[in-house]
């Protein structure tokens, strides 16, 4: 009996081993499996195609897909904004394998200028991590002959239509800002939106326009030929690409503006695939090759963890909801 004892607890405490050790591979394996991501990897853009934030992206994405061993493809989905990319990623599979680079216009201009966006920054999606930081920059076109803040507010008293001033899209930052601007001098300053930044800038250069607001990337090339000028920055300080051109605060108004672009997956992308990406992400940042062309764009590599880029966007949204508010923009 005792051999028959101690044989009957031998064979219970190998069976216990064996569910023991196979439990652990399965979770181990399924563990591993959580932050494996299968390729190709598809990053939506929703913005048109050789614009700043589209060249950007496809020199993240191309370092990207080096550190995850994977393909990663941009896909543009332009317009709306980027409400049709947010829309295109709310409808995707949570597997990693979608994505989108997005700016701050689509993800928290949008949510408080429109009543429906067809999406939720909140419940539809989940931050992957920060991607750049860029500037804005007023400019008027060569043929005006401004020089500077304080000659383009003298036109505008003097000759009204030069209070039209471009921008990049409807209800966007550039239109709120110089709406504050407009308040602030007591001026008929009123914005004349495009699709885009690309027209408003083609215009500018051929003295359609008086002057336009976007981002500092888009003016430069134009501005080094001669056929703009760009009269301030809107960030914190001067750019070093253009260290004679002041800051708007510098000119004599006290406003400020900066854009920036992170990447953002579906909100049920599991933890572990979001950190794999971030890590991937991070690294791509750190490339002299991305950090070359970020440069060359007046772009700065920003990376950030999920929860820093969910702060920003929390920050920004209390920030410009009672900009918007004061403008008195409706939400359409």
């Amino acid at each position: 009996m005792p051999c028959l004892f101690r044989t009957h607890l031998l064979r219970r405490w190998l069976r216990a081993a064996a569910t023991f050790c196979v439990a652990g591979l399965v979770g181990a394996g399924a563990l591993a499996q959580t932050d494996a991501i299968g390729g190709p990897i598809r990053i939506l853009v929703g913005f048109p195609a050789g614009g700043t934030i589209d060249v950007v992206t496809r020199q993240v994405a191309e370092e990207m897909s080096k550190a995850l061993g994977v393909p990663m493809v941009v896909e543009v989905a332009a317009g709306a904004g980027g409400q049709l990319a947010a829309q295109q990623l709310k409808r995707a599979a949570p597997d990693g394998r979608t994505l989108m680079v997005a700016p701050d216009h689509t993800a928290v201009i949008l949510p408080l200028t429109l009543a429906n966006p067809g999406f939720d920054m909140a419940t539809d999606f989940q931050p992957v991590g920060l991607v750049a930081r860029y500037e804005g920059a007023l400019a008027v076109s060569q043929a005006s002959g401004i020089q500077d803040m304080a000659g383009l507010m003298a036109r505008v008293r003097t000759d009204p239509p030069a209070g039209n001033v471009g921008v990049s899209a409807p209800g966007s930052k550039p239109q709120f800002l110089l709406s504050m601007l407009a308040r602030q001098q007591g001026l008929a300053l009123t914005a004349v939106p495009y699709r885009g930044s690309v027209p408003m800038v083609q215009d500018l250069a051929g003295g359609h326009l008086t002057a336009g607001i976007t981002a500092l990337g888009d003016f430069l090339e134009f501005h080094k030929a001669g056929k703009l000028k760009v009269i301030a920055v809107t960030g914190d300080q001067r750019v070093p690409q253009l260290p004679a051109v002041p800051t708007v605060t510098e000119a004599g108004h006290a406003l400020k503006m900066h854009f920036w672009i992170g990447m953002f997956a579906p909100a049920a992308v599991p933890r572990p695939v979001v950190d794999r990406l971030n890590q991937a992400l991070q690294k791509a940042l750190g490339a002299p090759a991305v950090q070359e062309r970020m440069a060359a764009l007046v772009f700065e590599p920003s990376p950030s963890t999920p929860e820093q880029l969910k702060a920003r966007m929390a920050a920004e949204t209390r920030e410009w909801a009672p900009v918007i508010s004061a403008s008195g923009w409706v939400r359409q």
